[in-house]
């Protein structure tokens, strides 16, 4: 009787999240869980980046292998289409990388012949950099800034952008990928780990191992920094244990983003695939 009447008091004061069998889920990030709602075929392609910009546009870095080498292209899924459309003026196989300025509501697009940025009346681009600045990443913190990484000497290394000079970041080099979240703290790859450089700290800390195969995307959501790196790797910024993987991701995957309305997009080849976020129509909370 004592268990029972404990049971009852705890069914009574607690709140659980119950599942609606009717909904499928094929994606679980800790308590949220995500159904596919879009397939966007790209063709015989690695997507290597993706970014959402605050109207719902998709933009991604597609790698692939030609008769003239291996080539790197952006393109973009508008809001109201699931076909994916070149970007035009940027230089044809050498788009590397993108930049979304939340501040300023603009994309930008680090090439082989400089910073290239979007013009959203035009639906075009224009070189807004010397072509002698030629990024290897291209990434804009929460103030506006630009970083780019170069390899002059075969290791890459970390510049913050001044108009056209270049700010080398002493602590930051042989990086493999890197990006920034709204804290400004800096993410990073090197050999096969994942280490940040805090805001308020000089030196980077290492947060735990990794798979790195050359393609990979780090991104971040709600305090969670998410790594893309065949598997789909996740911890909470404040976590000091290991890196978590995500179950059932659609195979390698080589590219991450959310949206504003917290749907996913995950990267593998030949396509990315949109999970709709459920968690409010397949999961009821119930309060007795």
């Amino acid at each position: 009787m004592r268990v029972l009447l404990i049971f009852l008091w705890f069914v009574q004061t607690h709140t659980f999240d119950l599942p609606n069998h009717g909904c499928g889920s094929d994606l679980t990030i800790d308590k949220d869980h995500y159904n596919t709602s879009k397939v966007y075929n790209i063709g015989d392609a690695f997507p290597t980046e993706t970014h959402y910009d605050k109207f719902g546009n998709l933009f991604f870095i597609e790698s692939g292998r030609n008769l003239d080498g291996y080539f790197f292209q952006a393109k973009m899924i508008k809001a109201n289409s699931t076909v994916p459309e070149r970007i035009e003026g940027l230089p044809l196989g050498q788009c590397y990388s993108i930049a979304v300025d939340n501040k300023n509501s603009m994309v930008y697009f680090g090439t082989g012949k400089g910073i290239f940025a979007y013009n959203y009346d035009s639906e075009d681009t224009k070189l807004i950099s010397s072509p002698n600045i030629k990024p290897n990443e291209l990434f804009v913190d929460k103030d506006g800034n630009k970083y780019i990484t170069e390899s002059p000497d075969g290791i890459e290394q970390m510049y913050l952008l001044s108009g056209e000079k270049k700010i080398r970041f002493k602590t930051l080099e042989a990086l493999n990928e890197v990006a920034v979240d709204d804290k400004n703290n800096f993410y990073f790859i090197r050999e096969e780990k994942l280490f940040v450089l805090k805001s308020n700290l000089s030196f980077p800390i290492l947060i735990g191992n990794l798979t790195y195969d050359g393609l990979a995307q780090i991104s971040f959501h709600k305090n969670t920094v998410y790594v893309a790196s065949e598997t789909l790797l996740y911890l909470h910024e404040n976590d000091t244990g290991a890196l978590k993987n995500v179950d059932n991701v659609p195979g390698n995957v080589t590219a991450i983003a959310f949206d504003y309305a917290s749907n996913l997009v995950l990267g593998t080849y030949g396509k990315l695939i949109k999970y709709d976020n459920k968690n409010a129509e397949c999961y009821h909370r119930n309060n007795t």
